[in-house]
């Protein structure tokens, strides 16, 4: 496989984990707001829910990525199979 494939393919891969991971944490931030806090809140709050709850899935998946390559880089070894040079 060419690297230019590899690349391709890496990236598929990724930014398909990327929207699973964001949509996972966003539905989880609005199942625990449903759960506890909509109960107590008027129902006009539930913009401000969603607004956090897109937020904190954006961010949460940015950390999860980031440590997902990071386990990958050390793991598998991932910058030799995708031909990138090491880092001086």
């Amino acid at each position: 496989m060419s690297k230019g494939a590899k690349i391709a393919l890496f990236m598929l891969a990724a930014s398909l984990g990327n929207v699973i991971v964001t949509g996972v944490i966003f539905v989880a931030c609005l199942g625990l707001y449903s759960l506890t806090l909509a109960r107590m809140l008027p129902q006009e709050a539930v913009i401000w829910a969603i607004g956090g709850s897109f937020l904190i899935s954006l961010i949460g998946s940015i950390l999860v990525y980031k440590r997902a390559i990071r386990f990958a880089r050390g793991r598998f070894d991932l910058d030799a199979w995708l031909g990138f040079s090491a880092k001086k």
